[in-house]
């Protein structure tokens, strides 16, 4: 009888540890918009939607962590996965979340990064220019100001600056018919452990298109 109470016990209590609340009676079409199905991690942790029919909100767990990474109030529910955090993407040691600033186009996602192991934010990376998930070296390359790119490691999530010409990117903006300056930036590779960058710019609205190779030496950034 002993051991009897003892299983259910743990039955309840394993219950209650991964209890999700997926329902709200007022409005049962919600089931169609949220999906309550967690992502687990390598480690064991997960992440998973939750909502009444008061928000909706993004739940971090391992062992006995249980914590509230992201809330949307009742006036914004049905916009979940549209609004706010959307997307999640787990690496060594931490997980990258896509963050809308508005539902629907066209401004560009920015991205946050999580500890996996303890569900606290690492960083606010800024805007995404590039993502990079190959498994020897993954990194980002995201906007952090007008005047800076950010470069993650994110293997030990370690995040280093990249100075930008901010005046060329501004006259760009000015002189033609880019609204982000996220989207001047392409043709993103690591040769001989050297990233390089291209930037598009144009110094008047009648010149021609030029190309800034801007240079970053990641062996000096581990």
């Amino acid at each position: 009888m002993k051991n009897l109470l003892t299983i259910v016990a743990l039955f309840f209590s394993i219950n209650w540890a991964f209890s999700q609340k997926c329902s709200c009676s007022e409005n049962p079409n919600l089931k169609e918009v949220i999906f309550c199905e967690p992502s687990l991690f390598k480690n064991n942790a997960k992440i998973y939607w939750e909502y009444d029919c008061n928000s909706s909100w993004i739940t971090f767990q391992k062992g006995n962590v249980k914590k509230k990474i992201f809330k949307l109030e009742k006036n914004l529910i049905e916009l979940t996965g549209r609004l706010g955090y959307r997307n999640w993407t787990e690496y060594k040691n931490s997980f990258l979340i896509e963050n809308s600033v508005i539902s629907g186009c066209c401004e560009p996602a920015e991205y946050i990064l999580y500890n996996k192991n303890t569900g606290e934010k690492i960083s606010e990376l800024g805007t995404v220019i590039s993502i990079n998930n190959s498994e020897a070296q993954p990194y980002t390359i995201t906007l952090k100001t007008n005047s800076k790119l950010l470069y993650t490691n994110l293997n030990n999530n370690k995040s280093y600056s990249i100075k930008i010409p901010h005046e060329k990117i501004k006259n760009t903006l000015e002189n033609t018919n880019e609204f982000h300056p996220e989207d001047l930036f392409e043709d993103f590779g690591i040769k001989n452990n050297i990233l390089s960058i291209h930037l598009r710019y144009k110094e008047s609205k009648n010149s021609n298109w030029k190309v800034e190779v801007i240079k970053f030496n990641i062996t000096k950034h581990p």
